[in-house]
């Protein structure tokens, strides 16, 4: 097996949820300033969310480049297959770090559903208000 892949693989999963773990509390401020129409503050959370995103992507990609070497499919079972051909104490560990890993995944989707649902409704509240028929955009708002 190519020791140099299966450490990347590894060593991305450990990035990655150490930037899930950053992520989240990130998405319940966005909840909360956006409830609150922090708009200055939302703007600047919102770009080291970007920051962040971004970075998973580009782990994203080179963990499936990776996984590619390893002739594996970046998929649950390309890891259940990469997993069963560990060590044991390794196979454990890094079935602990890939289910960590999902979980944090899990928990920022359903924070960032939250937050779509609260923009939603937002958005449904503002065409109410304005008796806006056109319900896929916001209306024009001249500045300053």
């Amino acid at each position: 097996m190519n020791q140099t892949a299966l450490k990347h693989i590894i060593t991305a999963l450990q990035h990655d949820a150490d930037l899930l773990q950053q992520l989240s509390p990130m998405l319940q401020k966005q909840y909360v300033l956006m409830s609150m129409r922090q708009s200055a503050e939302l703007e600047q959370l919102n770009q080291k969310a970007a920051m962040l995103l971004e970075q998973l992507h580009r782990n994203a990609a080179e963990r499936q480049q990776a996984m590619s070497v390893l002739q594996l499919q970046p998929t649950q079972q390309g890891f259940e297959r990469l997993l069963s051909s560990l060590p044991e104490k390794i196979r454990q560990a890094s079935q602990q770090l890939l289910d960590k890993v999902q979980r944090h995944t899990e928990l920022c989707q359903q924070l960032n559903q939250k937050n779509g649902e609260l923009l939603a409704q937002q958005r449904q509240l503002m065409q109410n208000l304005l008796g806006m028929d056109n319900k896929t955009s916001y209306p024009e708002m001249p500045l300053g």
